[in-house]
């Protein structure tokens, strides 16, 4: 790298961490962390659990109504997730 260059932490562990299973933990951790920014606070606070796998992000809801309202966004909320991360890492997105 050049020295003039300058890289996140984020970058420069992931590079470091290469395809090791830490880098598996680190992708989960920024695809749940692009979770909260991309729905926000409100929603955020009624999401029980999420987790991460080949792709695909499942995200379990305490409130039904709140789930069918996103449902219908569903979409447009893997997009900003994924402009968050500055990658095409979630390829779907599952509500429950």
């Amino acid at each position: 790298m050049d020295r003039n260059k300058f890289a996140t932490l984020g970058d420069a562990l992931e590079r470091y961490l290469g395809d090791s299973p830490l880098a598996e933990g680190l992708k989960y951790s920024r695809v749940c962390e692009a979770w909260d920014a991309a729905v926000g606070d409100a929603i955020a606070h009624v999401t029980l659990s999420k987790s991460f796998e080949a792709g695909t992000l499942t995200v379990r809801l305490s409130s039904s109504v709140v789930r069918m309202h996103l449902e219908m966004s569903k979409e447009d909320i893997r997009a900003r997730i994924n402009d968050t991360l500055g990658d095409n890492l979630v390829k779907t997105l599952i509500l429950r």
